[in-house]
């Protein structure tokens, strides 16, 4: 499908889309350890986590994800929605579309590099952490080891960044592709 096709969609169904990100455990035996979903919408900035152990069941992202009619991801195709479909199978709704940021970026010939891509883009990152690599499967690891709390509201607060920054990333790249096709 073409980057028009996708451009067509995302603003015909935006409002009734879900920005999602996750986060892994890492090591081998991998699993999703937290799950963020952003609702777009003008006013407070809501996101709702999901966290292994705590609220992370298929019910709950099948309620979650009810409505949706798509979502908003980076690299959603290759890993949000897989890992998801692996661990609760039939969460998603059926045939639900992905806009995929990551390939829209690539299309446009923007560097694919999400955090690169905020600061091209200029979409702000509110903490310090979100420069150090693999900080979401350290905080995790932090939790699960120690139980510590502020490791998994940091994780957490990590993870509804990247959920909510998916949103103003969408619409600048709507922009870039629409200045691209009227000039």
């Amino acid at each position: 499908m073409t980057l028009k096709y996708w451009i067509g969609l995302y603003k015909r169904l935006k409002t009734e889309a879900l920005c999602l990100d996750i986060e892994v455990t890492g090591g081998r035996d991998e699993f999703v350890s937290v799950v963020g979903i952003f609702k777009p919408k003008d006013g407070i900035v809501e996101a709702d986590a999901y966290v292994r152990g705590q609220n992370l069941t298929q019910e709950n992202l099948k309620t979650a994800f009810a409505g949706c009619k798509l979502l908003i991801t980076f690299n959603g195709k290759s890993m949000d929605i897989p890992k998801i479909n692996k661990e609760f199978p039939g969460a998603f709704p059926p045939k639900i579309p992905n806009f995929d940021i990551y390939f829209v970026a690539k299309e446009l010939g923007l560097d694919t590099n999400l955090k690169v891509l905020e600061k091209t883009l200029e979409i702000e990152r509110l903490h310090e952490f979100s420069e150090r690599r693999h900080i979401a499967v350290k905080l995790w690891k932090k939790w699960e080891k120690y139980h510590d709390e502020r490791a998994l509201e940091m994780l957490i607060e990590y993870n509804k960044q990247d959920a909510v920054n998916l949103y103003p990333l969408a619409e600048k790249l709507v922009e870039i592709y629409e200045k691209s096709i009227s000039d």
